[in-house]
């Protein structure tokens, strides 16, 4: 399954539209799952109409984003939410990078023949053929 997600850094008071959660539709394959993260809120008309149209779209919203990372912080780090956000900034060695969802799959399909590839060549060379 391809996971295609959004966030969206806004004020707590600010709500997310309709047409901001369409491009994230629009950009769905077939079998994709959107997700969509807010540190706002969803518009009423935006929740109806990824109801409505049955869009496989997940809208996050501040709140429950909040909440998910002081349960995290409580779980892993004592509450210590400065430990867990340092954790969490340490734990990835590199920058994010923006790449088109077919060019990551890509490199997963790459890595994916590559790894067969070597387990082919260990094996084939094991056996001396």
């Amino acid at each position: 399954m391809v996971v295609l997600g959004q966030a969206k850094c806004i004020l707590p008071s600010s709500s997310v539209s309709p047409e901001q959660v369409a491009r994230v539709v629009a950009r769905l394959r077939r079998d994709w799952l959107g997700v969509y993260v807010t540190t706002g809120s969803f518009s009423r008309q935006a929740q109806v109409e990824i109801i409505d149209d049955q869009y496989p779209v997940v809208l996050i919203s501040g709140g429950t984003l909040a909440a998910a990372v002081r349960q995290m912080a409580q779980a892993n780090d004592g509450g210590d939410l400065e430990a867990l956000l340092e954790s969490t900034i340490d734990g990835h060695g590199t920058v994010a990078t923006h790449r088109r969802p077919e060019e990551v799959l890509s490199m997963q399909v790459c890595r994916a023949h590559l790894a067969r590839g070597l387990h082919w060549v260990r094996t084939t060379t094991k056996n001396g053929a």
